[in-house]
């Protein structure tokens, strides 16, 4: 087992009590200046969270919790929880276990960047990513915005690009067909010169042979 972060704990009561003296936080108050995502219902979210340096985090502990939500009936708080280079999902809100993700990549330079999918209503609220063995906490703010426009994607509509090189290929077949015409043309053309040239060198020879004596 790897060794833990200085002041943590392997304990589930250790664990799920470690964010306990935040329970009472005056959230508008404390994050009113925090950076603010917006999505609409169904979209995949990113909520940043890195280190100034690229410093190795696989042996750190990280934390991201919902500031606004309390507990789950089973008692699991943590929006996401990565520990001795697992992700804990016994403590995790089962609504965000399928839903949520690191970058293993990322780790490994200091990014504990969180992605949410398909994002919902109830998953608007006031985030925190905390790094304990760093003292290093971030908060961001998500809203889910039912009147913002989802991006298209791959999936779920036509490809303008795909369409605009149809439409060009359709048009462009013609002069395709007119080119390989030219092209065919002067090949034989070539061919014709050719014999003709050969013709009269061969009628220049023989007027240039001395005939029988």
């Amino acid at each position: 087992m790897l060794p833990l972060d200085r002041g943590e704990s392997s304990s589930g009561e250790d664990v799920s009590s470690s964010f306990s003296h935040e329970e009472n936080t005056k959230v508008e108050k404390e994050f009113s200046g925090e950076p603010q995502i917006s999505a609409a219902p169904g979209d995949d979210v990113i909520l940043p969270c890195r280190l100034d340096s690229e410093e190795d985090l696989q042996d750190h502990m990280v934390e991201w919790t919902k500031l606004e939500i309390e507990p789950d009936p089973a008692g699991r708080r943590f929006v996401y929880l990565y520990l001795n280079r697992k992700i804990m999902n016994e403590f995790m809100m089962e609504t965000f276990i399928q839903r949520v993700s690191l970058n293993p990549d990322g780790l490994k330079r200091g990014d504990v960047t969180l992605k949410i999918r398909k994002v919902t209503f109830q998953d608007e609220g006031t985030y925190r990513c905390i790094i304990p063995g760093l003292n290093h906490r971030e908060t961001v703010h998500l809203v889910v915005d039912p009147h913002r426009v989802t991006a298209p994607t791959m999936e779920t509509s036509p490809d303008p690009g795909g369409e605009q090189t149809n439409t060009m290929s359709s048009y462009s077949r013609p002069a395709l067909w007119i080119g390989l015409g030219v092209f065919l043309s002067s090949i034989f053309s070539a061919v014709l010169v050719c014999i003709f040239q050969k013709r009269r060198q061969k009628k220049l020879l023989n007027c240039l042979r001395p005939g029988p004596l």
